[in-house]
């Protein structure tokens, strides 16, 4: 078994009952742990990250926490019955019966363990853990969304999935679904529970994910194959990979590699997938944005002919698709330059049709970062165009007109409930607080402490000094949340770029008053000295 934690920092590695700890998926081992049974699940949950371990052996049913580096065991909580781990969201640890008609949370806090029923109203086929301390049941008949933090059902998803047996997990912002003996993947974009339908041309025996990254790894008898759920694009990975060895994804912010570990070694084999140091085929720039099928049969059938020589990463072709949406392939570039010509038609009136972005521009990575929906993404698109030939507001009438649509140039959609607009006298614009970040450029208002991004922690919280220096408190706030913005200006524009950034606003000293406009989802804490103003005061502690 191989795993990796959400912020990519710690990986384990077990053989039989032994289990190792890895920092970074590097060794040396900094931890090791010798397991009471041979049944025991285990997963790495946080922040903070602890390793839970789910026993349903002869030394009874139990939860344990066991603290990096060392492994020690912190805490400890009996079950009223073997339950096995369904899945993982948080620091929230989904345990479901043998017969799937008893589900329990079990929380990991620190050094503590607390745990709580749910009654979901019938037998549970799977459960999925997604982002915001949310999982997906798959009931009788029904799919359900459930909030971990208040056990309370939020929505129901209207998803078209493959009858069963079907095995479904999760990637950023989707669902990915797949069916046994088949070399079909079900791909379902969850901001509007889109489906995506590709055949592999192999047997999908497994899929290897990680929570926060959108790219998934299809296990197949001819070898391996990275689809790119939001890119829609199938790529051959070449590895030193052979049937039967543990594979994990480690995710540190926007680089994503693939980790293997064969038998007799000590230390992992790893093999960039995404991000710095990924491999990009020449001719990915003419993949489609939303495909609806996708093939990547003449890629494997090539790696079967060459068994014995090293395999060639190349790209699969994706069956064309007409849409109006962007098409998404390596970064290019010059992919500034069709926005900069749509800019100046749009500026002059003409009509023309919206260009392509790729998806990992740095305009493309932010929209998918902030989980944009298609019509937020067009809108971003339009606005920037604008912003790089000089004319960074346009009117609401004109936009809405070149988008089809009047929802975000009247400020009532994504953009818009995130801050990124500015308004005056009927124009609408990016702030430059957007602006910035699209062109590369370094914040203004912040300084991010930290690793990889992270949802920020929603809302405005109070966190009382205790002696602590700021340096402490950074350090702190980090370890926990993943990544923390310290506010060195304005407080409205640092909490809008601490948002873009996927982090969570830190003030050392109390703002006058509550920033404003408020980005939806922004996570603010006030550190509260006696001299705090009255809105300070009032606020929830940390």
């Amino acid at each position: 078994m191989l795993s990796t934690s959400l912020d990519g920092q710690w990986t384990i590695v077990r053989r039989g009952r032994e289990v190792v700890l890895l920092a970074g998926g590097a060794a040396p081992p900094v931890g090791r742990l010798e397991l009471e049974d041979d049944d025991v699940d285990l997963a790495l949950v946080g922040p903070p990250t602890v390793l839970a371990a789910v026993s349903r052996g002869a030394g009874g049913a139990k939860v344990v926490l066991h603290q990096p580096p060392y492994l020690d065991a912190v805490a400890r909580l009996d079950l009223d019955a073997p339950m096995k781990l369904a899945a993982v969201t948080g620091p929230r640890l989904v345990l479901v019966s043998p017969d799937g008609k008893t589900v329990q949370i079990v929380r990991a806090a620190g050094r503590a363990l607390a745990s709580q029923a749910l009654d979901v109203g019938s037998p549970v086929e799977f459960a999925v853990g997604l982002e915001r301390n949310q999982v997906l049941f798959g009931l009788m008949r029904k799919l359900e969304v459930w909030d971990a933090v208040s056990a309370r059902p939020l929505l129901r998803l209207q998803l078209q999935l493959p009858p069963p047996p079907r095995t479904v997990g999760a990637a950023h912002g989707h669902l990915w679904v797949t069916r046994p003996g088949s070399d079909e993947v079900f791909v379902y974009r969850l901001s509007d529970g889109r489906p995506f339908r590709h055949y592999v041309g192999a047997t999908v025996e497994e899929v290897v994910c990680h929570p926060a990254s959108p790219l998934i790894v299809l296990v197949t008898p001819r070898g391996l194959v990275r689809l790119h759920c939001f890119a829609h694009s199938l790529t051959v990975v070449d590895t030193p990979w052979t049937p039967g060895t543990p594979l994990a994804l480690l995710a540190a912010g926007d680089d994503v590699s693939l980790l293997g570990i064969s038998d007799g070694e000590d230390e992992p084999w790893r093999v960039p997938v995404g991000g710095a140091g990924a491999p990009v085929a020449a001719d990915d720039s003419n993949v489609a944005a939303e495909p609806v099928l996708a093939n990547a049969a003449d890629k494997l059938r090539a790696m079967r002919e060459r068994a014995a020589a090293p395999v060639e990463a190349q790209e699969a072709r994706v069956a064309p698709v007409v849409s109006s949406h962007a098409a998404s392939g390596p970064r290019a570039r010059v992919w500034r330059e069709p926005l900069a010509a749509y800019g100046l038609e749009l500026v002059r009136g003409v009509e023309s049709e919206l260009p392509i972005v790729p998806v990992d521009s740095e305009l493309g990575e932010l929209a998918h970062r902030l989980g944009l929906p298609s019509g937020a993404r067009r809108a971003l698109v339009a606005l920037y165009s604008l912003h790089l030939v000089g004319e960074p507001m346009l009117s609401i009438a004109r936009l809405a007109h070149a988008l089809a649509d009047w929802t975000e140039p009247l400020g009532q959609g994504e953009l818009g409930a995130l801050a990124m607009l500015r308004r005056r006298d009927g124009k609408l614009g990016l702030r430059a607080a957007v602006t910035d970040l699209i062109d590369g450029l370094a914040p203004r208002s912040i300084r991010v402490v930290g690793g990889a991004a992270a949802a920020p922690r929603a809302g405005v919280s109070r966190l009382s000094r205790d002696g602590r220096s700021d340096a402490a408190i950074e350090t702190e706030l980090a370890t926990q949340l993943g990544r923390v913005a310290v506010l060195m200006g304005g407080a409205p524009i640092g909490v809008l770029e601490a948002r873009l950034h996927g982090a969570t606003a830190l003030a050392l000293a109390a703002p006058h008053a509550r920033p404003q406009p408020w980005p939806r989802d922004a996570g603010l804490i006030i550190v509260a000295d006696p001299a705090a103003p009255g809105w300070v005061t009032a606020l929830p502690s940390y």
